[in-house]
């Protein structure tokens, strides 16, 4: 009888050994999923921010090119008129 107790004893620390394993085993994941995580969602942010900045760029570059173009243009119509002859 001295030697049941001692083994379920035994077998109740190792059970709980293993559960505290496991429990260690699993907050160890969390965290490694939560930097991955942490890790992604910055990629993403950067990525969003890179294309933002681009559309912007261009749409900065159209700006200034079709401002140019609308400069240009009354002048090249005014000398076509002052070449025609009157």
């Amino acid at each position: 009888m001295a030697e049941d107790a001692a083994g379920t004893n035994s077998n109740q620390t190792e059970a709980e050994k293993l559960t505290r394993l496991l429990e260690l085993e699993l907050a160890q994941k969390r965290a490694a999923w939560k930097q991955a995580g942490a890790r992604r969602r910055n990629a993403r942010m950067m990525t969003f921010a890179l294309l933002f900045f681009i559309i912007l760029g261009c749409l900065f570059g159209l700006f200034f090119a079709f401002s140019m173009v609308n400069g240009q243009r009354p002048r090249q119509q005014s000398k076509t008129e002052s070449a025609l002859p009157k």
